[in-house]
């Protein structure tokens, strides 16, 4: 195979490289494609495919606006959070009012289980001290939709 055939598979390569990096993010692939893109053009003007090199430099300037026309408007809707949903929260949030309330273990806290407070079942957990099936609780902690309690009283 001659040098001409060597700096094509490459350049194909590396545009196939580039254009897998829109499917697989992680930079890796896309930053290989574009040093083999590179390296082709850069191999075809040293070894003396000066018309080579320039139809690949063309190619490439047209490839690359392409390229992230591709990215932005079609794989960025299919990839992208629909509009609807922007503002979702996996939780219903704001646990922070149930700070220093009291409830009721509803199951053995062994050192987590389930509680009632506020008329509400919520899944709780203590620091590591274990609590029977109707001992009452107060929530001492809470972070995220974690609940940390402790005896009542206590």
């Amino acid at each position: 195979m001659d040098a001409t055939a060597w700096i094509l598979i490459i350049y194909a390569l590396g545009l196939a490289s580039m254009v897998v990096e829109i499917f697989i993010p992680g930079a890796v692939v896309g930053t290989a494609g574009f040093c083999m893109v590179v390296g082709s053009i850069i191999y075809a003007a040293y070894s003396g495919h000066s018309i080579l090199a320039t139809v690949l430099i063309a190619t490439t300037l047209i490839f690359l606006p392409f390229f992230f026309l591709l990215w932005k408007n079609v794989i960025g809707r299919v990839l992208s959070v629909p509009e609807t949903l922007k503002d979702f929260r996996s939780s219903a949030g704001g646990y922070e009012q149930l700070l220093q309330k009291e409830g009721v273990a509803q199951s053995s806290l062994r050192p987590s289980g389930t509680a009632t407070i506020d008329g509400k079942r919520y899944y709780v957990v203590t620091r590591g001290e274990m609590l029977d099936k109707g001992t009452k609780i107060k929530v001492i902690e809470v972070s995220g939709t974690r609940l940390t309690v402790k005896r009542a009283g206590a």
